[in-house]
């Protein structure tokens, strides 16, 4: 029951996203209305039809993962291969330690990265990636480190002194490099 009224919240703001938030004011327009350059009749109609790109997820996160991976600095496969590892693209996942969305962020690691709808693709691969980034700059670029820090949490990797011998987090970070090394 909790998933269905989480996919009904979610389909809610996906719709408030692209035409605005309603209001009493008909002359109000969103800010993200304003930010978004309106899409192409043919990515309209892919994201309608729910198909899917070439790297076999849903059309519709293309857009938003390029333009957060360029905003962080961050390898667009790198992102997806984090969201094919946690969710498998699924905007709706809950684990069940309680991590959400398509890059399953901790309920506190959301807040603390400017999250504000969890569930929002764009708000939480945006999340997600600033996330990384700040795992990334503290463990000195190491990726597996990082990796392991965004699976098992920053302090058990330095309590570890490396990555943690948890089989959940070995296989995690194992996982999101075969992923991103494309085998």
């Amino acid at each position: 029951m909790l998933e269905n009224v989480l996919q009904v919240f979610t389909k809610i703001h996906a719709i408030e996203e692209k035409f605005g938030q309603l209001s009493g004011n008909k002359d109000e327009v969103s800010p993200a209305m304003l930010n978004k350059p309106a899409p192409s009749f043919q990515e309209a109609l892919k994201d309608a039809k729910g198909e899917k790109t070439d790297k076999g997820y849903p059309y519709q996160y293309a857009e938003i993962i390029n333009n957060i991976g360029q905003k962080y600095g961050i390898d667009v496969k790198l992102i997806e291969s984090i969201i094919k590892a946690e969710s498998d693209f699924n905007p709706t996942a809950v684990s069940p330690a309680g991590a959400c969305g398509l890059m399953q962020l901790m309920p506190q690691t959301a807040r603390t990265v400017g999250v504000k709808n969890i569930f929002s693709p764009e708000e939480n691969i945006e999340g997600g990636t600033k996330y990384l980034k700040n795992l990334l700059e503290k463990f000195d670029q190491n990726l597996p480190l990082a990796l392991a820090a965004y699976n098992a949490g920053p302090e058990t990797v330095k309590k570890a002194n490396g990555i943690p011998s948890i089989i959940e987090t070995q296989n995690y970070v194992a996982r999101v490099l075969k992923y991103f090394q494309g085998s």
